[in-house]
């Protein structure tokens, strides 16, 4: 890749983060707005808990054309992202094979930005942060674990999500240790919907503790509200409405590295994408073409939850050697935020609706 196209990226990952952070905090003060953004009742008290950075680990995701002249997120990975190992590590040793460099700095970032959670969260030495994900979950579980092993806390603990405890009292492991901070790679909406054995709305105890500051979670909350696609339709819609709460460079940047994004299809010609709200992986996913033709991804759990609706964009192709031959797919970048800054990229080529069987493609700049 040209040295000039990742500097573009970097730049545009940058400057979509500050209008995100800066949309946040707004919808953080708006709760008014929470049932048309779809978020669960029982998560807005903690989503209105203030926090520096609206998320210190996400990954948006971004469609590049002609060298990075012509940049445009498609959604936002704030709450849980993944694919931090490939780019961190992986991507450095294909690199290394073929006597490149890569130009991903995430591990640095990591360390730098567990330092600042560290003293935003006042976290004292002898406390134990624990890293929560599913252990059954290969890629899940890795992820967690090299977070956990880069946090440079003193004291850190894995955690299977089958070992958490919620009780009245507090959050705890199943051998009943207090609970006081809590990394977590399980979104927000799932512990929304969790239930106990026998029904009991633990979902709605962990999220009261969460709210009340008896346990404190990296990512915040806050997070959740970037995750949230409905978001980027609240951007949209001020920015269409040339809204004062923007400044005038900030409408610049909304309208050259956004999308139109609208909570219905009203007054939105196909072609179009269709989302789901929470929607990963490309799950749920459907895009209308001009003709009325329709590609689709129907996991139950994501196309039955409400939309949103955005201008398509086509993702470039590429044809990339694999060990069964040539194959040829769509591009599309990951590029890292961490702790503010943009920390490196993480490409992958795949079909048109960008799932979890894509393909990471290593790069190197020239």
């Amino acid at each position: 890749m040209p040295k000039e196209t990742y500097q573009r990226i970097l730049e545009a990952t940058e400057k979509i983060g500050h209008i995100y952070q800066k949309t946040v905090v707004f919808l953080q003060n708006s709760p008014s707005l929470f049932s048309a953004l779809h978020l669960p009742k029982n998560t807005w008290k903690a989503v209105q808990l203030p926090s520096p950075l609206f998320s210190y680990f996400a990954r948006m995701d971004l469609v590049v054309r002609n060298d990075g002249e012509d940049i445009k997120i498609l959604e936002m990975n704030s709450d849980t992202p993944t694919g931090i190992v490939e780019a961190a590590v992986a991507n450095d040793v294909v690199c290394g094979y073929f006597g490149e460099s890569s130009p991903n700095r995430l591990i640095e970032e990591i360390k730098r930005t567990f330092q600042r959670i560290k003293t935003d969260h006042e976290i004292p030495d002898e406390e134990t942060v624990y890293f929560l994900s599913y252990d059954w979950h290969e890629e899940d579980r890795q992820t967690t674990e090299f977070l956990r092993w880069h946090s440079g806390f003193s004291k850190t603990q894995y955690l299977p999500i089958k070992d958490l405890r919620v009780s009245t009292n507090g959050v705890y492991t199943s051998n009943g240790e207090l609970v006081k901070y809590l990394y977590r790679l399980y979104p927000l909406e799932y512990f929304s919907a969790d239930k106990g054995p026998n029904g009991e709305p633990i979902g709605d105890l962990f999220l009261e503790h969460v709210a009340e500051g008896r346990v404190k979670l990296i990512n915040p909350p806050s997070a959740f509200l970037g995750q949230c696609k409905t978001t980027m339709a609240v951007i949209w819609a001020l920015h269409e409405n040339g809204h004062p709460f923007f400044t005038g460079e900030e409408h610049q940047m909304i309208e050259k590295y956004f999308l139109p994004t609208y909570p219905s299809a009203e007054g939105l010609a196909a072609p179009l994408v269709q989302k789901p709200v929470w929607g990963r992986e490309g799950g749920g996913v459907s895009i209308v073409g001009k003709d009325g033709s329709v590609i689709e991804d129907r996991t139950p759990y994501y196309y039955q939850q409400p939309k949103i609706y955005q201008k398509y964009i086509e993702l470039p192709t590429v044809t990339v050697r694999t060990w069964e031959g040539p194959y040829t797919g769509s591009l599309l970048f990951g590029s890292f935020l961490i702790g503010g800054s943009p920390a490196g990229i993480f490409p992958r080529v795949g079909e048109k609706i960008t799932g979890n069987l894509s393909m990471f493609l290593p790069v190197a700049v020239k």
